[in-house]
């Protein structure tokens, strides 16, 4: 059986509408330490993964693969959980549109 993954539309928000262009249109205009945040949670995300990405329980599926030792070593550069970040780079290239081709 050839089963078709599913896949997750992150970004597939509504177009803003006139007021919410002017909004952006003013706090562009003001100066960073005019706006108020206070209202914003704290960004504590410091591993470069996507948040919405990461809140979704997306299935997991172990696989054996070959990968070059440069890219390896890169990905394990920061530490720990050098999976996760192939996972990310992987959905990063995916949702802006990285080719696909057969070498």
């Amino acid at each position: 059986m050839n089963k078709m993954p599913k896949t997750y539309n992150f970004i597939d928000f509504p177009p803003l509408t006139e007021e919410q262009k002017l909004e952006i249109s003013e706090l562009s205009k003001m100066k960073e330490s005019e706006i108020d945040t206070s209202d914003i949670p704290e960004n504590t995300l410091s591993n470069g993964q996507f948040y919405y990405a990461n809140a979704l329980k997306i299935k997991k599926e172990k696989i054996s693969t070959h990968i070059d030792i440069d890219n390896l070593e890169w990905l394990k550069s920061v530490g720990k959980g050098y999976q996760t970040r192939l996972n990310g780079v992987i959905r990063w290239a995916r949702m802006n549109g990285c080719p696909i081709a057969q070498m």
